[in-house]
């Protein structure tokens, strides 16, 4: 039923974009509705859930209110039906391929029964504090990097990797162990477990300051306890606290971390330019020639961003900083999306295989998050890619990498004291009846 639906929807999604792209995203928008109400079932994917979440999110309503507005990002002019139709068409078979990796898979049962206690919490707390508190001194090592606002001109030499070493990384840490420190004190729900996960909460509302933090470190670092805590029970619950997270709280963030500096003011609220990645994507078609194809070159040229420019692989393979773009776009540090990148690689089987791809490998990642079970490295990393998902379908370039990169070290960190040097659990054999 969920799978019929949604083709007829993507078929009735094109139709309607090939008359007019507003109707297209808003076709888009009521498609991701219905498609989150089938998913409300306990046992269906996660992944699904967060997916269709993010296409709500920002490919719906928001670049269809653009349009429909003639709205304009980066003083680059209002872009063209045709282009925003493009656009339109290389999202939908990015989402078709997502869901052809669906075909014939039955979502598995939960492992446990409703009422079934969860497994203990982690296995040592206090370490976990003690982690903690060593990443969050790494923070006050650097206090320019972590508690100034964003945006302030400032020399820093070697920028990039002083962020990694003495921000992205400790940050992720800190929140990673105020989710395991949670999910303990939810499972003991002792004082002492509220305690300590009470002192991880004030630790990471001091070092997640949206003033001096790049969204992306909230989503991947905060969304993981959300998804352990919703994403199998409360689906409905999950799915509007992320879109009003984004929609609601991301362009307030933003006009508090940078609005007393540039000038910014509600007038342009909620125009965001956080939602402008179809308008890039639109953009990039429109205002650059048809490029030759790049057979891999474009991806990765856009995810060797974290090198320096000078080993920059393939850096004329690079959309953003072509001449024509640099030109109709006053800003440089640019979102494109994926599913276009992947385009300008292979055309438009591209966007599909793309999708197939991340959704086949998104199955087993499924499978992972079972919220009854122990606390583990790979739990907690599946959680982080669950919620990196969010942002890199938005467009990954600049600090999305050293994001997520930094929250898969930071699970495999917090996740080692959790059970990597518990007691073995065993389960114990029912013993043999004895013999009269």
């Amino acid at each position: 039923m969920r799978t019929l639906c949604f083709w007829c929807g993507l078929a009735a999604a094109m139709l309607c974009g090939l008359l007019d792209p507003v109707w297209g995203y808003v076709a888009v928008f009521l498609l991701s509705l219905l498609q989150l109400a089938l998913l409300g079932g306990p046992g269906a994917s996660v992944f699904l859930l967060v997916h269709y979440t993010t296409l709500l999110t920002y490919f719906s309503l928001a670049p269809a209110i653009q349009i429909a507005q003639d709205l304009s990002f980066w003083e680059a002019g209002v872009i063209g039906t045709v282009a925003h139709t493009q656009a339109l068409m290389l999202l939908l078979l990015y989402m078709a391929g997502v869901e052809a990796a669906r075909f014939g898979v039955v979502d598995p049962p939960l492992r446990h029964a409703a009422g079934t206690a969860p497994a203990p919490g982690v296995a040592h707390p206090l370490l976990l504090l003690g982690l903690l508190g060593a990443a969050f001194a790494v923070l006050l090592a650097r206090a320019d990097l972590n508690f100034v606002a964003r945006g302030l001109p400032g020399e820093i030499e070697n920028a990039p990797l002083d962020f990694i070493v003495y921000s992205t990384l400790p940050k992720m840490v800190v929140l990673m162990c105020f989710v395991a420190l949670a999910i303990h004190a939810l499972r003991q729900r002792t004082a002492a477990a509220w305690c300590l996960a009470a002192l991880a909460l004030a630790a990471a509302a001091i070092a997640a300051n949206p003033v001096n933090t790049a969204r992306q470190i909230l989503l991947i670092g905060l969304l993981p306890l959300l998804i352990h805590g919703l994403g199998r029970s409360r689906r409905w619950t999950l799915a509007f606290v992320v879109f009003a997270a984004i929609a609601g709280l991301g362009p307030v963030f933003n006009l508090l971390s940078r609005g007393s500096m540039w000038g910014e003011s509600l007038a342009t609220f909620p125009y965001s330019p956080d939602f402008d990645a179809m308008y890039v994507v639109a953009g990039v078609l429109e205002r650059a020639p048809a490029p030759d194809l790049g057979f891999g070159r474009y991806l990765l040229s856009a995810f060797s961003f974290v090198l320096p420019r000078d080993l920059k692989l393939f850096p004329d393979f690079d959309p953003l900083g072509w001449p024509a773009i640099l030109g109709n776009f006053s800003q440089s540090n640019l979102s494109l999306a994926q599913f276009a990148t992947v385009f300008f690689d292979f055309g438009l089987p591209g966007p599909l295989v793309f999708g197939f791809l991340l959704s086949s490998l998104f199955r087993r990642i499924d499978r992972a998050i079972d919220t009854h079970g122990p606390v583990s490295r790979g739990y907690l990393a599946a959680l982080v890619l669950l919620a990196a998902y969010v942002p890199f379908m938005r467009g990954p370039i600049l600090g999305w990498g050293p994001f997520a990169a930094s929250g898969l070290i930071a699970a495999l960190l917090v996740g080692a004291p959790c059970t990597g040097f518990g007691p073995a659990r065993r389960a114990l054999a029912p013993r043999p009846a004895a013999h009269a």
